[in-house]
């Protein structure tokens, strides 16, 4: 950003006019008068579109011009900012097993539903670091913690439902966001799990993993998704998609225990996508960043640039007015 740090010295580009008013109408003929008895004849013969004789008057109004800018102090101002406090750590941890397929969540399916939730929640974060966790019979890391919202955004638009699962490990979920934040320096630490069933596999039982997450104290936000009785379920058939009556399989005692445990009191429960906006927002409200922005500048002083061309046309204007003088030109 270019500004100048003192702008009222601008107001001295007026005296230029009476200057150039000086130069032009009373000096010149002044000069002449003196120069030489017979002044209307040489004024008539003065040839007034020479523009040579111009010149050092031009020089001198542009020197004038270039010192009264540099008094003005022109520079460039780069902003910068300074962050204090520290933001919160989150790890989004999303149940990809087959369930989510249902179609609960008109016009679109469970896991698209967590996923443009999702979405939201991170383009609303600022200066915390997101990373995100999906599990069925396994559980994965995508994304480590990173600023880089828009890296993490698209590997969430490519998640899918793992059709190979046979079943669903929350709790091995769950362990693998600790995993992800036990060493973090953040002074919140925050796993936001969204599932919609039960756990029925996996090697670390979601109250294990809960136990480990409150021994580093972490928070864990649980989200159980699906309405209660049924929902249709997609089923493909020869003849293209059906769809099929499922029964709800969500375990929210639970879900509501490991909140328990963690600190969160008891787990949200989700049955349609207006639902789930709404309690991701809760949580967005509850966990805010203790984060001070100060904002301040950096100056590159140019003015010093305009004295040197000032300086370059003093010199030109010496040369010019020595060279009229000798009547070279």
């Amino acid at each position: 950003m270019f500004e100048f740090a003192y702008p009222k010295f601008f107001w001295l580009l007026t005296i230029l006019i009476p200057y150039i008013l000086y130069e032009l109408f009373i000096k010149e003929k002044r000069r002449i008068k003196i120069a030489f008895p017979q002044t209307e004849k040489l004024l008539k013969l003065k040839k007034h579109n020479d523009f040579m004789l111009y010149i050092p008057l031009i020089l001198r109004v542009i020197i004038l011009a270039l010192i009264i800018t540099a008094l003005a102090r022109p520079r460039m101002a780069d902003k910068k900012q300074l962050i204090t406090g520290k933001g919160i750590d989150i790890i989004l941890t999303i149940d990809v097993s087959g369930s989510m397929q249902a179609i609960d969540f008109k016009p679109t399916n469970r896991l698209q539903a967590a996923k443009k939730v999702a979405t939201d929640f991170i383009e609303k974060r600022r200066n915390d670091r997101i990373g995100l966790v999906t599990f069925a019979e396994y559980a994965f890391t995508l994304c480590p913690l990173t600023l880089d919202y828009n890296i993490l955004m698209n590997i969430l638009d490519m998640v899918k439902i793992d059709e190979d699962a046979n079943g669903t490990a929350i709790g091995m979920g769950l362990a693998t966001a600790v995993a992800r934040l036990k060493e973090s320096k953040a002074k919140t630490k925050v796993v936001i799990l969204i599932t919609d069933g039960r756990n029925n596999t996996g090697e670390i039982d979601p109250f294990t993993a809960a136990q480990l997450a409150a021994t580093y104290g972490i928070k864990v936000y649980v989200i159980g998704v699906g309405k209660e009785g049924m929902a249709d379920f997609p089923v493909q058939t020869p003849f293209g998609v059906q769809y099929r009556k499922i029964k709800s399989d969500l375990d929210m005692k639970t879900l509501n225990k490991i909140a328990d445990i963690t600190g969160t009191k008891r787990a949200y429960r989700a049955r349609n996508t207006a639902e789930l906006k709404s309690i991701m927002q809760q949580i967005d409200k509850m966990e805010k960043s203790e984060i001070k922005i100060k904002n301040y500048y950096q100056y590159k002083e140019v003015y010093r640039n305009y004295l040197l061309v000032a300086f370059i046309l003093m010199l030109l204007d010496f040369l010019f007015r020595t060279l009229i003088r000798k009547g070279i030109i």
